[in-house]
């Protein structure tokens, strides 16, 4: 182990500096202005964790190769990313390169129209969008089989996409057994396309900000087989997803928001239930003090409290829940009636009672940046806070 004169080992020393928040203080200057401080919070965050003194709490080497490859992604970047990704919902797997698709939108360009050749299913999709009054069309996504009917969606001068619901579905006929996106409806600020397919009882549903809306992505062969959103980030590189629950904004006290601090780890979410989602408490980690948020809803009690307890490598990639009303006392409020969480190690759940409308939203590895929501009583709506990846 190195050793610096009047400092000790550099182990260490490394280990207290980062705790006091201090390790830029013992980064030779010259290295340190060219570092992005995203890449050494990576590099660093990794580091400290190998200094662990039990075997059990210190990293894998196929983690510390993860994450320094993250932080090198990070320092070789020329520009700061500025998609995140939700989904994707359908099959997931992936196959070959030629089964992948993806529509994002460049800049200064509008989406214009939609092109959906489908039947009982959605066989494939074109998209044409317009810069300075020149129309660009899409490689057609899908379609190495025919629908019965094409249908456009044409969005006017001020209209824009501000969410998609769809089905999941299997094929039958000549191909059949593939998983496929079977519907697919299209809101926009001023009305809803669709629904173009045959509906399931799989559902699914991204509402977006107006703004949002960054492109679609996914797999495709006879048909399209999964699809995914692209979100646009904002200047801090943060974007949102949702709402699923009640759509009532309510009050100021209503409204409800945790998002994770820089280089913060969620270690554990409090879960207040019984019929419904009553309230959650997030506590999170840095540099090996706590720190809790406020509760998020409340007002009212279950009768299970359970806790969901991260390790420091395990990291939320997707939610499910269920939407419902509220039933005794408080009767007839649109509540949030069960939530499960699932890491990339685990699923957590589901907490509540399973009834009403599902919902899913998976998102890309090393996105997630916290939750947001309305609440009162109860859990009445939650949303997903993403970092952009892309």
């Amino acid at each position: 182990m190195a050793y610096e004169e009047g400092s000790g080992f550099l182990g260490p020393l490394a280990e207290r500096m980062y705790k006091k928040n201090k390790l830029n203080d013992i980064i030779i200057p010259r290295l340190r202005i060219q570092m992005k401080p995203n890449s050494l919070d990576t590099f660093a965050a990794i580091a400290f964790q190998c200094l662990k003194p039990t075997r059990s709490e210190r990293p894998k080497m196929a983690q510390i190769i993860e994450k320094l490859e993250n932080a090198y992604r990070i320092q070789a970047s020329l520009k700061a990313p500025e998609l995140a990704r939700v989904g994707i919902w359908g099959t997931k797997d992936t196959k070959g390169p030629q089964n992948i698709w993806d529509l994002k939108l460049e800049k200064d360009h509008k989406l214009k129209m939609i092109t959906i050749d489908h039947g009982y299913l959605i066989y494939s999709l074109m998209f044409t969008t317009e810069s300075k009054g020149i129309l660009y069309t899409s490689k057609k996504a899908g379609g190495w089989n025919g629908g019965e009917t094409v249908s456009e969606v044409v969005l006017e001068e001020d209209e824009e996409i501000i969410g998609i619901q769809g089905t999941v579905g299997v094929s039958t006929g000549k191909y059949a057994g593939y998983t496929i996106i079977s519907s697919l409806s299209f809101f926009s600020n001023k009305k809803t396309h669709g629904p173009f397919g045959r509906a399931t009882n799989d559902t699914f549903s991204v509402p977006l900000d107006k703004g949002n809306f960054g492109g679609l992505y996914g797999l495709a062969g006879y048909y399209i087989d999964g699809i995914g959103v692209y979100m646009k980030a904002s200047s801090d590189e943060i974007t949102q997803v949702g709402f699923w629950g009640t759509k009532s904004p309510g009050g100021p006290q209503n409204q409800w928001s945790f998002q994770l601090d820089r280089n913060h780890h969620l270690k554990k979410i409090t879960v207040d239930h019984g019929d419904l989602i009553y309230s959650l408490i997030f506590t999170t980690e840095f540099r090996g003090v706590e720190k809790t948020s406020d509760k998020a809803g409340g007002w009212n009690g279950g009768d299970i409290v359970s806790e969901v307890t991260f390790t420091w490598d395990e990291e939320i990639t997707a939610i499910n829940g269920t939407i419902d009303v509220s039933r005794g006392t408080f009767a007839g409020y649109t509540i949030i009636s069960s939530i499960t969480f699932v890491t990339n190690k685990r699923t957590y759940g589901p907490y509540g009672n399973v009834r009403g409308t599902l919902f899913t939203v998976p998102w890309d590895k090393d996105s997630f940046a916290g939750f947001f929501g309305r609440c009162g009583y109860y859990i009445d709506a939650i949303g997903v806070y993403l970092k952009a990846t892309i």
